[in-house]
């Protein structure tokens, strides 16, 4: 039987904290450990922690310490949990509901992807029922409702511009997290950065199936949902939108540099294809032209392969972005490997 981890970072998280655990606990699959540190939280969220790590033994509390942010407090959580010998990661968000059967159903799908491509790198995603804070159904299909482009196979070409795969519906296998780790600092979100390394030298596979309550509250205009709320008018502050969206953009560019350098040091078998798209991308990135230079050439490779309203705001931002985007900047590990 596979080591199965989960993994779930709190902050503030009173109100949804003990409803995910119980949603987590009345899994099908019982065979589980789960990590979970807090990040700085305020509330009492850590002592519903321990009290749940008490009457549970699966669950185990990690030290908080600093303030590290969700990419750097589950990359901490992804290296303790490859350490200690996870075959199979899950993440969870504070604030969603499990299905009784997520886990079963994600590892027969992670079985079916490995026994295609052994020793592979492999990453499962599901789809997710949008409910808003009360926890009725706001659309049936996280996908469908956010218009994401997505996709199995290796998609690199999406993901270089666009993640698809959230972590609370995603499970990794070991080869994968072997890649991943270190997660460097130049990363969006931990579960962009494993997409990426999984379309670029592995698999990734769709389970066409909710397998979670992912709850979005009133305000909310983070991920990829929000990006058509943030384009009516009436619910935008344009301002702050093209922050986000810049800093995205930066963090993609940055993303795809680590990547690169990653597959460059690891040389994983079957990543020559990935690793020569992404040598054309940042020799892009990198020439000396004007930023419509790079627009157009980015058109020629077709890279990133976004729909036409994401893909503008794209090129919008490739022609705003500073110069010292050209400069490519060595990534330093969030957290060190004992392995």
């Amino acid at each position: 039987m596979p080591k199965v981890f989960v993994v779930l970072s709190t902050y503030n998280g009173v109100p949804y904290v003990q409803p995910l655990l119980e949603s987590i606990r009345r899994q099908s699959y019982g065979d589980w450990s789960l990590l979970v540190r807090d990040d700085g939280s305020s509330d009492e969220t850590v002592l519903w922690l321990e009290e749940a790590a008490a009457e549970d033994s699966r669950i185990r509390l990690v030290e908080g310490g600093d303030r590290l942010g969700p990419a750097g407090s589950f990359g901490l959580l992804t290296q303790l949990a490859y350490d200690q010998g996870a075959d199979c990661l899950f993440y969870a968000d504070q604030d969603d509901l499990w299905h009784g059967d997520k886990i079963e159903r994600m590892l027969s799908c992670m079985r079916r992807a490995e026994a295609a491509k052994p020793n592979s790198p492999q990453l499962v995603y599901s789809d997710l029922t949008v409910v808003n804070g009360h926890l009725q159904m706001v659309h049936p299909s996280f996908l469908r409702h956010s218009r994401l482009r997505h996709g199995e196979g290796r998609p690199l070409r999406i993901v270089l511009g666009r993640s698809f795969v959230l972590g609370c519906a995603a499970a990794a296998n070991r080869e994968l997290l072997e890649l991943a780790l270190p997660m460097p600092e130049t990363i969006a979100s931990h579960d962009w950065w494993l997409a990426l390394c999984a379309a670029a030298a592995g698999q990734i596979s769709f389970l066409a199936e909710s397998t979670l309550l992912y709850r979005r509250h009133g305000g909310n205009t983070s991920g990829p949902a929000g990006f058509w709320k943030g384009l009516n008018p009436f619910h935008c502050d344009w301002r702050r939108r093209w922050r986000i969206g810049l800093r995205s953009f930066e963090q993609s560019l940055a993303q795809a540099r680590s990547l690169r350098e990653r597959l460059c040091e690891r040389q994983p078998a079957d990543a020559r294809e990935a690793l020569a798209l992404l040598d054309r991308f940042c020799a892009i990135l990198d020439q000396p032209t004007s930023g419509l230079g790079r627009v157009m050439a980015l058109h020629r490779l077709g890279v990133p392969s976004l729909d036409l309203p994401r893909r503008i705001l794209y090129d919008v931002c490739m022609l705003r972005a500073s110069r010292t985007l050209r400069r490519p900047t060595k990534p330093q590990p969030a957290v060190q490997s004992r392995s």
